[in-house]
């Protein structure tokens, strides 16, 4: 049995305009609901998403940061990944969803 490591979402707004979340532990079909369930503030106009501690992402987290992409863009709000780990940056790559999301620089 693999360990799982419970998501954690923390809701920042480091400037006017702009939410920061940051998120720990796994992103999957067990934790999705929590992200795709947050209430972001109104006004926002962009979205920066710190997957830094995210240990595991599956193919439901994957789908659930596209919806928060999309989100965004309805919401007139640009989304952008302002820092990940090589294993997130090795999935983007390879789903070709480095296309989709704007990523920090190797």
């Amino acid at each position: 049995m693999l360990d799982k490591t419970p998501l954690s979402i923390g809701v920042e707004t480091p400037e006017p305009e702009v939410v920061r979340l940051v998120l720990d532990g796994d992103l999957d079909y067990e934790t999705v609901s929590e992200l795709t369930g947050l209430t972001l503030p109104d006004g926002y106009r962009r979205l920066d998403a710190d997957l830094s501690g995210v240990t595991f992402l599956d193919s439901s987290g994957l789908a659930a940061l596209i919806r928060l992409h999309r989100r965004a863009e309805q919401d007139g709000a640009a989304m952008r990944v302002v820092a990940l780990t090589p294993y997130l940056r090795d999935v983007l790559r390879m789903t070709a969803m480095d296309r989709l999301f704007a990523l920090p620089p190797d």
